[in-house]
């Protein structure tokens, strides 16, 4: 739990503080040596160095981490006899009488902890006299030693179900950690990696490794294993798969955001800050629009040429508050008769049927009014009531003597007319 501890602590604190620190030296030394100009802080071009030196640190820490690991390994009973894992059962036998001239404890200088290792190397090797035992130990490790079976299946099983522990935390605290956030591609690659380990841990424990003496004919997983570390056997090489599996996750989880930024997140982003403005812009326009219509309901006294988009102090008279207080009060009192209360629009429709019955009544006495004023009795009743218009004065008489002479005159051409006819 220590190792797992310190591993988390040194994966979140190492990268940021070595990355920081990696890139100021290389901007301030490197690149004066190399004529190149460093960008300048938060520029793009700086945030793609900080990227590369991320990546280039953790994958660094990475290797370091997995040499670590499998350096401070426990070493197994074939490693502290000395002798490859498929020796056979006399070649142990010899091994083991080696060892013991060297570390039992009747031997001056071997201390407690050299007699410590005696009795556990001994007992091992008792126990792996049995090829069962031996069978069981090289999958599982010294844990089999305790078991009380007796064939391989029975170890197998007991084996499987330890193991099975392991892989349902880690399955567990991976749906939970991908779980947190929003969806992101490191989702996919952590199960990736999770369900490929998987898979190669079950190809040690159920198939045969392969033998020291055998020559290699093809480049697979397990015999690269075989090939760095060939006094190691499956156990050791599951333990250490599950050192890379943990450190390839907090790899990837802290590398792939870097070095693949998120372009969904950065669409999302600039699509919030365009709805932003443009919000800002329509609550500009708004202002713009009642601070106009203040204005010019009450002007300002004072030629002022400056936008209306700068609003201006305003002080109306009392005239135009008593104003804007009553046509407040009004529009409150339409809202509340047009809102869907029982009383008030029971109230609202009475009177809306009042109005409409004395609009009715209206045009119906005007309409029999001037009906009225087109019949005779009509006329006889405008005459008494003195609506009929005055008469037009008659024309004056004419002259006594302009009589005579015209009607004289139309005797005489009267007279002519008969006889020219005749």
């Amino acid at each position: 739990m220590s190792a797992i501890l310190k591993s988390f602590v040194g994966w979140t604190v190492v990268p940021d503080f070595a990355t920081k620190n990696g890139l100021f030296m290389i901007h301030t030394y490197l690149f004066p040596l190399l004529k190149l100009k460093a960008p300048a802080p938060k520029s793009p071009t700086y945030y793609l160095h900080y990227r590369w030196t991320f990546a280039v640190v953790v994958l660094g820490y990475l290797f370091y981490t997995i040499f670590e690991g499998s350096r401070t390994m426990q070493p197994n009973f074939y490693e502290i006899l000395g002798v490859l894992p498929d020796v056979d059962e006399n070649g142990l036998r010899m091994a083991f009488k080696r060892f013991a001239k060297r570390y039992h404890p009747d031997r001056p200088g071997v201390g407690r902890q050299g007699e410590e290792l005696f009795m556990a190397t001994r007992d091992a090797f008792e126990a792996l006299k049995n090829p069962t035992v031996r069978f069981a130990y090289d999958r599982f490790g010294p844990d089999v030693l305790q078991w009380k079976l007796s064939t391989p299946r029975e170890y197998m099983r007991q084996g499987l179900m330890q193991s099975s522990g392991y892989h349902i935390f880690s399955g567990i605290a991976l749906a939970v950690v991908s779980s947190i956030g929003r969806p992101s591609p490191v989702r996919f690659w952590r199960y990736l990696l999770y369900w490929s380990f998987f898979a190669l841990e079950l190809s040690f424990i159920l198939y045969p490794p392969p033998s020291s003496s055998a020559p290699i004919t093809d480049i697979s997983i397990k015999n690269t294993f075989h090939m760095i570390f060939p006094y190691r056997v499956p156990y050791q090489h599951i333990l250490f798969l599950h050192q890379v599996f943990m450190f390839f996750s907090i790899a990837v989880s802290r590398v792939a955001p870097r070095l693949f930024p998120d372009d969904s997140r950065s669409e999302y982003e600039i699509v919030v800050q365009h709805i932003a403005a443009l919000a800002g812009f329509g609550d500009r326009e708004a202002s713009i629009m009642l601070h106009t219509e203040l204005h010019a309901a009450h002007p300002l006294k004072e030629s002022n040429t400056s936008s209306l988009s700068q609003i201006q102090p305003c002080t109306p008279s009392p005239d135009v508050m008593d104003s804007l207080a009553k046509e407040m009060e009004n529009m409150i009192i339409e809202t509340n008769l047009q809102a869907n209360i029982p009383p008030l629009r029971a109230a609202r429709e009475a009177a809306i049927e009042r109005g409409r019955a004395e609009r009715e009544l209206k045009e119906k006495e005007e309409k029999e009014r001037h009906a009225l004023s087109r019949t005779p009795g009509g006329k006889v009743s405008a005459e008494i009531s003195g609506n009929l218009p005055s008469p037009r004065p008659s024309p004056p008489p004419p002259p006594t003597g302009m009589g005579r002479r015209n009607s004289s005159y139309v005797r005489a051409r009267s007279a002519r007319v008969r006889c020219a006819t005749v």
